[in-house]
């Protein structure tokens, strides 16, 4: 294990006060021991802040001039704590990296073209037509339907499908069924992608469905038919974006967000946990509440309401009292 002075190094940080003896992990502000590191993140809650009164760890590491009182006497001062996290886990709480090929369990069609170096794992089901790049990771049970490529380095979690035939339908008949569209389209995912468990992202009608490189969407997600999801966008948990809807380059959208079919969300938007766009979001800007609108205009609003729900009470406790 790296002593302190080895550590900061590594962390390409200072040192600063009495580095302690060996240390054997990383851990939590408030679970740390004496051998143990721990990390404080520039921005840092209150709360979590007050945690370092408690702290026991042997080593704190933290940015520039967040030195606070109350903390473990060694420090190790870094540029970016939250990478510097990155590094302390993959140092010292290590976890085997998956091997490549094809899990003996899952299902492989003929057909199928997956890279030598990219890893299936087990009871996944890759239909054939499908492409699978060099270095990729699909999880356990994840199912990839005909149509879908798959570029390099990419990552999708446990139970995703891909390619499922999206959610398209006629207008009712005669007889009042609505019959399905093929959708033969199939979903591009670009190099470095990452997709959560649970995912579900549809093939598109005639065009690919697509996510974008190095986009990250976390668990619970559904991606509709025709959606493009641009690079570097990140769609949080129980997000839902409609089809042929485009989520810009950067964008984010926050946990249990909504965009319906066609809108655009521009670069570098953010929408607000449980927005729903039901217009286009302008790139940059901040957009929250159903229907979302600007974050200001939103928060105003929801203020307005707040005062007018408190003079409402107290009319109706003055009124009470009266009688």
């Amino acid at each position: 294990m790296p002593s302190a002075a080895e550590l900061a190094r590594l962390l390409r940080g200072e040192l600063h006060g009495p580095p302690p003896g060996p240390l054997t992990g990383v851990a939590t502000l408030l679970d740390a021991g004496p051998g143990e590191v721990a990390v404080l993140f520039a921005d840092a809650s209150p709360r979590i802040r007050r945690q370092l009164r408690s702290c026991r760890a042997g080593v704190l590491v933290c940015a520039a001039g967040d030195l606070p009182e109350g903390a473990p006497v060694c420090r190790i001062v870094v540029s970016a704590p939250q990478r510097a996290l990155v590094t302390l886990i993959e140092l010292l709480r290590p976890q085997s990296a998956p091997s490549a090929g094809v899990h003996p369990s899952a299902v492989v069609d003929d057909g199928a073209l997956i890279d030598p170096s990219a890893c299936v794992a087990a009871l996944a089901y890759i239909a054939s037509d499908v492409v699978i790049g060099p270095g990729s990771w699909i999880g356990p049970g994840v199912r990839l339907l005909p149509g879908t490529r798959i570029g390099a380095g990419v990552w999708i979690g446990a139970n995703t499908v891909i390619g499922e035939r999206g959610f398209g339908y006629l207008p009712p008949g005669p007889d009042g069924i609505r019959d399905p569209i093929p959708h033969p389209g199939g979903v591009i995912i670009d190099d470095g992608a990452h997709i959560g468990a649970l995912c579900a992202v549809d093939a598109g009608t005639l065009s690919a469905t697509w996510i974008g490189a190095h986009a990250r969407i976390d668990n619970l997600v559904q991606v509709g038919h025709n959606a493009r999801v641009l690079e570097g966008a990140v769609l949080c948990g129980q997000t839902g974006i409609a089809g042929s809807a485009v989520v810009g380059a950067g964008a984010v959208l926050a946990g249990q967000t909504g965009v319906i079919d066609h809108k655009v969300i521009g670069d570098g938007a953010v929408l607000m946990a449980r927005s729903v766009a039901f217009h286009d979001v302008p790139p940059g800007a901040v957009f929250g509440g159903i229907p979302a609108r600007p974050r200001m205009e939103w928060l105003s609003e929801q203020a307005a309401l707040a005062r007018l729900a408190r003079g409402q009470r107290q009319t109706e406790t003055e009124d009470a009292d009266e009688q």
